[in-house]
């Protein structure tokens, strides 16, 4: 089939919300504006190769690539609405598509997302999306306002599952069915996302690791600050330990990525929902740094993904 004729067939839908004026179809999208509200608006993309093996389940990439772009929404507490597909496929032919295609729509559903336009084109397999959700004015939760005092969180299932099934898919271990659900299927945390509107001094996703985005926290802070972490508390996937022994299960947990739990500095004393766990505590600090169980982290660690490599 050509361009239009795929388009027509996987990815026109009608809308959800009747805030859409206009969808997929035209030259561009109209929605109509809401009043007392600010948009949030962030781009992801999936490489094969890169961020994905060559060969991929189309269910798995299409899980993968929107969910870490509605993680990013959730990071900021904004309710998704909408979404901007650019999707790159070696060959038109059905197949691969209409299963993507199939999951896509679904996680949209779910999620209340309306595909409202993008483009399609032959060549590596690649997605690049843009989502965009809105908050109420001033209630966004940004990077900014970490501060000594008070207390990290992290809401979300476990860490450390998808950096586990990275040694899998290098055939360096077994399958592992909790690891690879992590991986290929990632849950955005978006009902914690909102809950910590007005709650949250700072928050971020866990995309490249919880050191690395734990740094991005810290050089936005408030005054200097240095994290404590302790290790009793991290909320390691299931088997981590047992697989590789607490230290690599602690290495793999805070620098391995791909978990997409929130992170979140919460000041002391507030009643925190329930799907939170607390995993250290922020105090004043000459610079910003983190120390787990009192120590400096191994200086083999790599802190995490870094995408200029």
């Amino acid at each position: 089939m050509n361009e239009f004729e795929l388009i027509r067939t996987h990815f026109q839908r009608d809308p959800l919300d009747p805030s859409v004026v206009l969808g997929v179809g035209d030259d561009a999208a109209i929605v109509s504006q809401l009043s007392d509200y600010e948009t949030v608006i962030s781009v992801d993309s999936v490489v094969a190769g890169r961020h994905v093996p060559q060969i991929c389940p189309p269910d798995g990439f299409a899980a993968r690539l929107l969910g870490r772009g509605l993680s990013d929404l959730a990071a900021m507490g904004a309710d998704p609405k909408y979404v901007l597909l650019s999707l790159t496929l070696p060959t038109f032919e059905p197949g691969w598509v209409d299963h993507f295609a199939d999951r896509f729509h679904k996680l949209c559903v779910r999620f209340g997302l309306d595909l409202v336009g993008g483009d399609t084109s032959r060549g590596p397999l690649s997605a690049h999306i843009t989502v965009i959700g809105h908050v109420p004015k001033g209630s966004a939760i940004s990077r900014s306002g970490l501060r000594s005092g008070d207390d990290l969180w992290v809401f979300g299932s476990d860490l450390g599952g998808a950096r586990a099934y990275l040694d899998v898919l290098d055939g360096l271990e077994s399958n592992h069915e909790v690891w690879a659900e992590r991986y290929w299927r990632p849950e955005p945390q978006l009902v914690a996302g909102l809950s910590l509107r007005g709650m949250a001094s700072a928050m971020i996703d866990i995309s490249d690791g919880l050191c690395q985005d734990l740094f991005h926290l810290l050089d936005n802070s408030v005054g200097s600050a240095t994290v404590k972490l302790q290790s009793n508390l991290i909320p390691f996937c299931d088997d981590l330990v047992d697989r590789f022994g607490l230290e690599k299960a602690l290495e793999y947990a805070l620098t391995g990525g791909d978990d997409y739990c929130l992170l979140a500095s919460i000041p002391p004393g507030l009643e925190v929902p329930g799907c939170g766990r607390r995993i250290g505590m922020v105090v004043k600090g000459e610079s910003a740094r983190i120390l787990l169980d009192g120590k400096p982290l191994p200086s083999k660690w790599q802190l995490g993904w870094d995408h200029s490599r």
